[in-house]
């Protein structure tokens, strides 16, 4: 009979209830007189199987048990009662697990009682903490008699039929993204050690597991990218006997290959509707052998699926700063879906994807199976007039057609008032989805009635002759655009967001390229052809 003795510290107390894994400390009571006795109870069982209570029947004669109360305290009240029509042979055993009885046993020690059926307690034992026990049970030495002690189980048998046995060893799969691993080994005559047989490469490293909270932990060396690391747990008990994780792990160890990837990503800017720029944040697992991080994205109406002749993707190289990597899918002026993966490649070529490749639903060949946002465009609604309410600039409305029929011009009409002579007013606009900006603009000094110093109206053309083809013939058309005020000593632009200065632009200048609103589209008005 495998045993480890507990003393039980004896200590004045009211009534206990049940608190889960926590350390109880309670009073032993024996009961005399009755052939009935408690004789096993399971609290931590393995696998998540329910615990057990066993009662035996020390007398000459079958009984029956109908009624009897079995509690996970040291009262009846409140217990599962036995069901009518048990019966418990002489010299036999009744076990009825949590399941049905609903009596939980915390692993951290609790009252366990047996009463008849008017309440009376005619059995009670106190259990240990079994958390460092897992599979083990609180047991007799000796069936309805004798000391309790931790004892290997023996449900619906005799306890003295239980043979020396190899420790109980539960363990998980080791993953290269385990930083501390950690197991569960047991036995009632004590655990001798347990350690981590690792293998990677060339290198075999045997490591001591330590038992901390209930369980055999062990910091995880690493190893590098591409190798194929192998391992196994050993657990030996007190008399020498041995068990593997895996079960024949010392001439088969498990093993798994090291590929890295995507450790943390942070996501900046990624909702529906969004129109700035997406940052993502990239930290790598084993940065000290990253060669390169991709960010790969498609744009609306852009495909990816090489084996049907689509490879529109467009590639940044994340950049580095220690461990972390960054890139940007930039502002985007057209409404749809954006699609992303992410490429981490190694010094050897090993190259792993986020999301997680390996069989799964994302493909990073077809871009359908990829990570999405969504972009809306912000549009005017059948608009007739806007006030300004900025007080930079001598801009004070601009007007759009009402609904215009689809296929006609579409002219802004915009009012300003100054004290300086208004040298240029200009809209710099893009039809459709197309990158390709066109200006429209009306100079002082021309010959054209429509310039003058309180107002002009700009012609955002229907089809535009620069070759592209690019129309607002179709409802659901959109246009892009923003405005620019020039007077003898400054420039204005106007957007969404109202007015600016020059000065005040984040790219300043005086040239095209340089405008900031250009170099920032997601900040241009659209409209939207009803």
């Amino acid at each position: 009979m495998k045993n480890l003795k507990y003393l039980i510290i004896i200590i004045a107390f009211a009534t206990y209830s049940c608190v889960e894994d926590a350390l109880f400390v309670g009073e032993e009571v024996i009961v005399e007189g009755s052939v009935l006795k408690l004789n096993e109870i399971m609290s931590k069982d393995v696998n998540d199987n329910p615990d057990w209570i066993e009662v035996y029947n020390s007398g000459a004669v079958d009984m029956d048990i109908s009624g009897y109360i079995l509690n996970d305290k040291d009262v009846a009240a409140g217990g599962f009662s036995i069901p009518d029509g048990t019966i418990i042979t002489a010299g036999g055993f009744y076990l009825v697990d949590a399941n049905e009885s609903g009596e939980s046993i915390s692993s951290g020690g609790e009252d366990v009682s047996l009463a008849e059926p008017d309440g009376t307690v005619i059995d009670l034992t106190t259990t240990p903490d079994m958390s460092s026990n897992v599979g083990l049970t609180w047991a007799r030495e000796i069936d309805g008699d004798g000391d309790w002690m931790v004892s290997s189980p023996t449900p619906g048998s005799s306890n003295g039929s239980v043979a020396n046995t190899a420790p109980i060893l539960v363990a998980e799969p080791l993953t290269e993204f385990i930083d501390i691993y950690g197991v569960t080994a047991s036995d009632a005559d004590g655990i001798s050690s347990v350690k981590l047989i690792f293998m990677a490469g060339e290198s075999v490293q045997s490591i001591d597991m330590a038992l901390v909270d209930g369980e055999y932990k062990t910091s995880v060396p690493k190893a590098n990218v591409g190798e194929v690391v192998r391992y196994y747990v050993v657990a030996k008990d007190n008399t020498g006997l041995i068990t593997y994780y895996p079960s024949d792990g010392n001439n088969a160890p498990a093993e798994f290959i090291v590929v890295g990837g995507v450790k943390d990503l942070e996501i900046v800017g990624e909702m529906d509707g969004n129109r700035g720029d997406v940052t993502f944040t990239i930290t790598p697992y084993y940065v000290d052998q990253v060669d390169e991080i991709r960010l790969y994205y498609l744009l609306p109406g852009e495909q990816q699926d090489e084996d049907n002749g689509f490879d529109d993707k467009t590639k940044v190289v994340l950049d580095q700063d220690g461990a972390v990597f960054t890139g940007v899918i930039p502002a985007l002026n057209t409404e749809g879906v954006v699609r992303y993966y992410i490429r981490v490649e190694y010094l050897d070529g090993t190259k792993t994807y986020y999301p997680i490749e390996n069989g799964g639903d994302f493909d990073h060949d077809l871009g359908t199976t990829w990570p999405s946002y969504t972009v809306e465009a912000i549009t005017y609604d059948a608009v007739v007039e806007t006030t300004v309410t900025s007080t930079e600039g001598p801009l004070t409305s601009l007007m759009f057609p009402t609904n215009p029929i689809p296929g006609s011009d579409i002219n802004l009409v915009l009012t300003y008032a100054s004290s300086e002579e208004i040298t240029e007013a200009r809209v710099y606009f893009a039809v459709g989805d197309s990158p390709v900006y066109i200006k429209a603009n009306k100079v002082s000094g021309e010959d054209d009635a429509s310039f003058t110093q309180t107002g002009v109206t700009l012609n955002m053309k229907d089809v535009v002759t620069d070759g592209d083809g690019l129309s607002l013939s179709e409802t659901g058309a959109k246009v892009s655009f923003y405005v620019r005020i020039s007077t003898d000593t400054a420039e204005y632009y106007y957007s969404n967001i109202g007015a600016m200065s020059l000065d005040d632009t984040p790219g300043g200048g005086t040239t095209d390229d340089s405008d900031a609103f250009k170099a920032d589209p997601a900040l241009w008005n659209v409209y939207t052809v009803q």
